[in-house]
This record gives structure tokens, C-alpha cells and sequence, in this order.
């Protein structure tokens, strides 16, 4: 490519080049033209000078002579052309007819000089050599037009041909760097920007809601990555674009966004998308050159497109956001009322969060954890919730996950932290041991700057013992910085706090954890009694876990314990404490404490 440019460069320059010289060789031409023309009408005047000088009785030898020179002259440089075009061989005709009738006169004024001649043969002589003279001027006008012309349409077709190589290159160039613009570097077809410049001529031309825009994701892309190595990837990438094209009508579009994103523009018939997710996924898992697609899977954000000016850019924004916020199986999801109305809620969430917290809108409850023999409550679980003035009484599902995102959790955590301490100590009837209570913190709140510090001077203000206050970390807050976490919660340990992981199980690295941190509960997530409780399969992964807990000298705690069948299980495989409903809901503090025979602190 670089060198058939650079040859076309040469090409160009050399025309220039060339049409310069000719140029330059023009004009030198029309100076030689311009003083052949004057040497000939000087030769015509000059001869006539001398014949009426002569007839006068004063001889004019100098004019005689220059007109002899110049005569020589103009022989010399027509001689001198190596090409003698026609023209010039009728100006050599006319320089002969002229230099004959010059030797004439000059042979009457010798003759008239010596007596002999004739003064009306010398005066018919000089007319017949202006004639002459005259039609050697207008051969050597007439040559000079045509050479000029000739030459100087010779010098425009020359220029004009470069002009036009040049222009070519020019409207090539612009055409390979609009391709480029508009090329995916990854796939080579279109990209986002050729998406949203021909969806959007396609919209307009269309009834409004003919079309939705579908923003793809690939499943595990990044284990491809990892596993089979970035070559792979693009392999996968390249096959999904053809893939994809090969899905599209005529008036539909594909074009690869970013990463393991695509676009599509695809009419807005029933189950359209999930059809085209179907048929792309049974295409990875029965090619060839594909043996890993096994583990993939499509999932799309889709939302539909009006013809607002921000129509197809509106759509694709549309469809990312609805892409983003999909948990659900569905390998599609819509961006429809109720997914504006979740969008909706978040913002009056957020709107809300800061008038909540200075008006003690968010609630300590608690929720007891108890023995799986006898039911008696062996600590509890504090946990958080929203009595909004505007927006109603929250569970924290709703507003857990919004404050994760903007941080507003940190500050959530350490005031229920702060509540928690001011009604220290939970007291239990015929006890003189305070309950012990969980708490947990977001990962965001963990992995924050200072979470150590902030925590040990919220509890040490009040005076709380470290061994009442048990702290909670997820499974997935070691997702972001596992190495950072575990640090963090050896210093608490190192000052007395009780440490928890929560969620156990829900993870990739459980195990692995296991063996690593430094905890003394761990906390089985609800999902390990989802299925039936009479399940053998059920039971050995239960059984497995309570056995892999009493080794590392773990306690255990069951969270979603809903059945009394369940309870009963749980104690035959060796747990020994519960939470659930089987025992109790989360509960206000003072509801709490009168069901349970707490006395707390007034």
C-alpha cells in the first residue's frame, strides 16, 4: 500500500516537473520567436531604407549591411533546428525568396552606381522584396502561434494530468481514512461510529417503533482471554461479527462497539432478538475452529428507537444501561417502563439519602441467631432499614446496591455502627453476658481508607467490648483486593473483634479464602438449602462444609433457616446455630428485646 502511494507520488512530482520544463522552454521559444519576427521585419524596412536612400542619391551602406547580417543570422538559427516542423521549412522558403530578391537589388544599386542601371527596375525590384519580405514576417508569425499553441496545450494537458493524479490521490487518501473512521480495527467491519451514522438513516426513513437497538455482551469473554490467550479472543470476535452480519436482513445493522460489545439494528418483531441470540449461540457451539465456545453465551440490552434527534444515540445509551443493570436469567433485557421505573426509584433514592440520615430514617433492626436444639437465642444480627418519609419503608435490596455505587454507603455502615454501640449492652435474662451482634460492612466500606481506624474509634468512644461486636465481610469483598481485605481484618482480630465471612459459598475462591483469613464464624449462604431439604446431594455439600468448618476449628452459623426440617437437618449434619425465619424476621430493637427477654440500656 505505502509503495503504490509513493509511486504515485513520484508520477506527480515528475509531471510537475516535467510541465515545468516545457513551460520555461515555452517562454525561451516565444523570445526566439519574438526576435525571429523582428529580425524579418527589421530585414523588410531595412531594405526599403535602402532603396529609398539609394534612388535619393545617399547611399545607406550601414542599413545595407545589418540587412546582410540579418539575413545571415536568421540562416544560421533555422539551420540550426535539428526538427523542422512544416512551418518552418515555408519560413526557409520564404528566407530563400527573400535572400534572392536582396542579391537582385543589391546587384541594380551596383549597376545604377556604375552608370548602368535602372531607378524604375531598382523601385519595382525593392516592392516585389517587400511582398516577399512581408509574407516571410507573416510565416514566421504564423510558426511562432502555432508552436506556442501547440506547446502551451501541451504544458495544460501536462499540468492538468498532474492536477488530476494528485486530486486522485487526495479523493483516495480522504477515502481510505473515511474507511478507517467508519472500519472496526478488531473485525474490520463497521464500527460504532458507521453504526449509529447508517442506523440513523435507516430510522428516518422508517414508521417510528419499527426498530430496536440491541447492545451484546459475551459470557465469560474475559476466560477466553485468560485461558486460550488474546488471540483467541479476537478469533471469537471475529466469528461473532460474521455471525452477526449473517443474521441481519437487508435493512438491518451489525457493527462491533467495544471489547466483547456489539450493536445491532434489528426490526422490532416478536422475539426477534432472542431468535438471533439463539441462533448465534448454536453457530459458536458447532464450529470448528471454536471447540472453546461452549462456556459462552449472548445477553442484550435492547431498547427501541423513536426519531427524535437523539433517536439511535438515545437507544444505544438506552440499551447499555438496561444491559448494565440486568441480573436477572434472561439472556435479554428491555429497557421498558418497569426497568424507568427502577431507574426512576435509584434517582429518589439518591435524592433522598442525605435528609434520611439526618432524620434517623434508617432503622437498626435485629435478627436473632439461634440454636439449632432448642431454639434458645444465641446473638443476633444487626441490620439495616428505610422508613422514608417519601418514599416508604425500604428493605435494603432496594438501596444497598445504589449506595455501593455512589459511596454513601460507608457513611451508612459506621452510623448503624454508631446506633448499634448506644445500646450496648444487650442484656439476655438470667445472663450475665451481653449477646454478641454481627455487623456487616459493604466491601466498599472495607476497602475504604481509614476503615480500621473509623471503626476502632466509633466502638472505643463508647466503650464497647471487642469481643461483643462480631464483624461481617462478604465473600466478594475480596473479589477487588483480596490481599488489602485480609490485612484489615487481621488487625481486627489482633484487637479482640470477632471476624465473619458472609455469604460463604456464593463465591469462586471460597476454599481458598478459607485457608487464608483469619475468621471465626463462617456463615453458610441461603442458597445451599434452596433445593429440597431431603435432597442427597444437598446434604453431602452441607455435610462437606460442616465437616471443613469443625476442621479449621471454625463455628458455623446457617442463614435462611425457614423450616423446621430444614433446622432438624442442619443439626444432624453437625451445625449448630440459625437464622431464619423458622426462628424469627429481623426485628425494631425494642420489638426485639421484649420478644426475646432483653433488657438493654435505657
Amino acid at each position: 500500500m505505502k509503495r503504490k502511494r509513493f509511486g504515485k507520488i513520484v508520477v506527480a512530482v515528475a509531471l510537475w516537473t516535467l510541465g515545468a520544463i516545457l513551460f520555461v522552454m515555452l517562454l525561451l521559444q516565444v523570445q526566439g520567436y519574438a526576435g525571429i519576427i523582428n529580425d524579418a521585419g527589421s530585414v523588410r524596412g531595412g531594405t526599403q531604407r535602402v532603396v529609398k536612400m539609394e534612388l535619393a542619391g545617399h547611399p545607406a551602406g550601414g542599413t545595407e549591411k545589418r540587412v546582410g547580417m540579418l539575413l545571415v543570422q536568421l540562416r544560421a538559427v533555422e539551420e540550426a533546428r535539428i526538427y523542422q516542423k512544416p512551418e518552418t521549412v515555408a519560413f526557409i522558403e520564404k528566407l530563400d525568396a527573400v535572400e534572392h530578391q536582396w542579391e537582385l537589388i543589391l546587384d541594380e544599386i551596383d549597376a545604377l552606381e556604375r552608370g548602368e542601371g535602372s531607378r524604375e527596375h531598382l523601385f519595382d525590384l525593392s516592392e516585389t522584396h517587400f511582398e516577399l519580405a512581408d509574407a516571410m514576417v507573416l510565416a514566421a508569425q504564423t510558426r511562432a502561434d502555432h508552436d506556442v499553441f501547440r506547446m502551451g496545450a501541451l504544458c495544460t494537458a501536462i499540468f492538468l494530468l498532474a492536477a488530476l493524479v494528485m486530486l486522485f490521490m487526495r479523493n483516495d487518501r480522504m477515502a481510505k481514512l473515511k474507511a478507517a473512521y467508519y472500519l472496526d480495527p478488531v473485525t474490520k467491519r463497521k464500527n460504532a461510529i458507521a453504526f449509529e451514522d447508517q442506523a440513523s438513516r435507516i430510522v428516518s426513513n422508517a414508521p417510528s417503533d419499527t426498530y430496536v437497538v440491541a447492545y451484546t455482551n459475551v459470557s465469560n469473554f474475559r476466560y477466553i482471554n485468560e485461558a486460550y490467550g488474546y488471540e483467541a479472543g479476537s478469533q471469537l470476535l471475529h466469528a461473532l461479527a460474521r455471525m452477526l452480519d449473517e443474521q441481519c436482513h437487508h435493512d438491518e445493522v451489525a457493527a462491533h462497539a467495544n471489547a466483547d460489545h456489539f450493536l445491532l439494528l434489528l426490526r422490532d418483531d416478536p422475539y426477534r432478538v432472542e431468535r438471533l441470540c439463539e441462533s448465534v449461540e448454536e453457530k459458536l457451539r458447532i464450529d470448528p475452529e471454536l471447540h472453546f465456545t461452549n462456556v459462552l453465551s449472548l445477553g442484550c440490552g435492547v431498547s427501541s428507537v423513536d426519531h427524535s434527534s437523539a433517536g439511535v444515540s438515545a437507544a444505544i445509551s438506552n440499551a447499555i444501561a438496561v444491559l448494565k443493570e440486568s441480573t436477572g436469567d434472561s439472556a435479554v433485557a428491555r429497557y421498558d417502563e418497569a426497568f424507568r421505573a427502577v431507574v426512576e426509584l435509584r434517582g429518589r433514592i439518591e435524592q433522598c439519602m442525605e435528609r434520611a440520615l439526618g432524620k434517623g430514617e434508617f432503622l437498626l433492626y435485629l435478627q436473632p441467631k439461634n440454636n439449632l436444639v432448642d431454639g434458645a437465642v444465641v446473638g443476633a444480627e444487626a441490620l439495616c432499614r428505610w422508613n422514608s418519609s417519601e418514599l416508604g419503608f425500604l428493605l435494603p435490596d432496594s438501596f444497598i446496591p445504589v449506595f455501593e455505587r455512589n459511596g454513601f454507603v460507608i457513611r451508612l455502615d459506621f452510623y448503624m455502627l454508631e446506633h448499634l454501640c448506644r445500646i450496648y449492652p444487650l442484656l439476655p435474662l438470667e445472663s450475665d453476658e451481653p449477646l454478641i451482634v454481627s455487623v456487616n460492612f459493604s466491601r466498599v466500606t472495607v476497602l475504604c481508607d481509614g476503615f480500621v481506624d473509623q471503626l476502632l474509634n466509633i466502638v472505643d468512644n463508647v466503650g464497647v467490648p471487642h469481643g461483643c461486636i462480631e464483624i461481617e465481610a462478604t465473600e466478594s469483598a475480596f473479589v477487588m483486593d483480596e490481599d488489602a481485605v485480609i490485612r484489615k481484618l487481621s488487625v481486627l482480630k489482633e484487637k479482640g473483634f470477632r471476624l465473619a465471612m458472609d455469604d460463604f459459598g456464593t463465591g469462586y475462591s471460597s476454599l481458598n479464602l478459607l485457608r487464608k483469613l483469619p475468621i471465626d464464624i463462617l456463615k453458610i449462604d441461603r442458597v445451599f438449602l434452596s433445593e429440597s431439604s431431603e435432597e442427597e446431594r444437598s446434604r453431602s455439600v452441607l455435610k462437606g462444609v460442616v465437616d471443613i468448618a469443625a476442621d479449621l476449628g471454625l463455628d458455623m452459623v446457617c442463614e435462611g433457616v425457614e423450616t423446621k426440617e430444614q433446622a432438624t437437618m442442619l443439626h444432624e449434619l453437625g451445625c449448630t446455630v440459625g437464622q431464619g425465619y423458622a426462628f424469627s424476621r429481623p426485628l425494631p430493637v425494642s420489638e426485639f428485646c421484649e420478644r426475646f427477654g432483653i433488657i438493654k440500656p435505657d
